[in-house]
């Protein structure tokens, strides 16, 4: 009998034991962060690199021959049109328009006479005092001191307009580069006459070579009243000895253009086409400085945008992992636009307010029961 119940008991604990093997266990719950899906007014923006140019590039040339005097400038300075830079030892120009006057004075005075002479004798050729031949003489004199005193006085402008020549000054604004010549050179007609080069550096020109396929777009709105928003963004080095901001040395600065030109070739090696913006160069950048072109093309209303990381791939396109109503981890497949900053455009597989999960996917499988850790974020 103490046998059978020692049997009994053993049996018992075993079914026991079976029990306990069978009961599951609850799996914690994964922790993920997500952010909803939002709308915005979309820009779409072409970003392409650009070198500054300029407007006008002048060189500086003495019109006429004479030694240099002076200079009145410092190399690489700016400017403005109508400046005072050089000047030639006038002289000689001097003595040519002082000799000038005096044959315009000579030829005004036998112009005089010859007027006077006419007046005279044209009374008497009614009465046959003075023969008709006489009078006719009288006229061509009188013809041919009017013209010597046009021709004296084309030689004093002339002469005048060498003496200016003496001082040469500045055909634009901009900043002037080296000279050429020193002062003491024989420079003008003959000699070396490109003295120095103004560039002029507002406004400037941007230079860039967008795809071949956005030159119907930007041939068409270039003259229109929907021309195409233009940014040219400069990245410059700080000066020495200014902070820098989080241990950067760089810093940038952009400003507003407009698309002044678009060429009418493709280039067959690199299937894009140069173009050419306009901009008020305030900061004096120079000719051949890198920028960057952003050029807005059009404007997506209500794109449906999610950060950037939640987006992954798979062997049949890109997905992100969402969160269902009854708070389970589901992959949904996606069509992806444009990137803007840290966020990516949706084109299709989501809609506006859904969970995206941006933390915590790595461990995820298709109906993992979640746990939201920033609810705030799920609405």
């Amino acid at each position: 009998m103490r046998r059978f119940a020692v049997i009994a008991l053993f049996f018992c604990a075993l079914l026991s034991c079976k029990e306990e093997a069978v009961t599951p266990t609850a799996l914690p719950l994964a922790s993920v962060s997500v952010e909803n899906v939002f709308a915005i007014d979309m820009p779409i923006q072409l970003i392409l690199p650009g070198t500054t140019s300029s407007v006008q590039d002048v060189e500086v040339e003495a019109r006429v021959q004479g030694w240099l005097t002076q200079r009145h400038f410092q190399q690489g300075q700016e400017v403005v049109k109508g400046d005072l830079l050089y000047e030639i030892d006038a002289t000689s120009f001097d003595l040519q328009r002082m000799q000038s006057i005096s044959v315009m004075e000579s030829a005004a005075a036998q112009l005089d006479y010859a007027q006077k002479e006419y007046d005279r004798n044209e009374p008497l050729v009614k009465t046959g005092a003075v023969s008709m031949q006489t009078f006719d003489q009288l006229q061509s004199q009188l013809e041919e001191a009017l013209a010597q005193l046009t021709q004296a006085e084309a030689g004093v402008a002339l002469a005048e307009l060498n003496v200016s020549y003496c001082s040469i000054h500045a055909p634009i604004s901009g900043i002037i580069g080296k000279t050429n010549v020193d002062v003491g050179t024989l420079i003008g007609p003959g000699t070396n006459s490109t003295l120095a080069e103004i560039v002029q550096i507002s406004p400037m020109f941007v230079e860039f070579y967008p795809p071949a396929n956005r030159l119907l777009q930007m041939s068409t709105t270039i003259d229109s009243s929907e021309a195409l928003s233009m940014q040219i963004v400069f990245t410059e080095n700080l000066s020495e000895g200014q902070p820098s901001i989080g241990g950067s040395a760089l810093t940038t600065n952009s400003v507003n253009g407009s698309l002044v030109f678009v060429d009418n070739t493709i280039r067959s090696s690199t299937s894009t086409f140069l173009a050419r913006g306009e901009f008020i160069n305030e900061r004096k950048n120079l000719p051949g400085t890198y920028a960057e072109v952003i050029l807005q093309l059009s404007v997506v209303k209500g794109a449906l945008m999610i950060p950037s990381k939640a987006v992954m791939q798979q062997s049949g396109g890109y997905f992100v992992w969402t969160v269902s109503s009854e708070s389970k981890a589901e992959i949904t497949p996606i069509t992806l636009g444009a990137i803007q900053g840290d966020y990516q455009h949706v084109l299709s597989g989501l809609t506006i307010g859904e969970a995206v999960i941006i933390e915590g996917a790595s461990s995820l499988h298709s109906g993992t029961s979640v746990k939201i850790t920033n609810p705030t974020e799920a609405k």
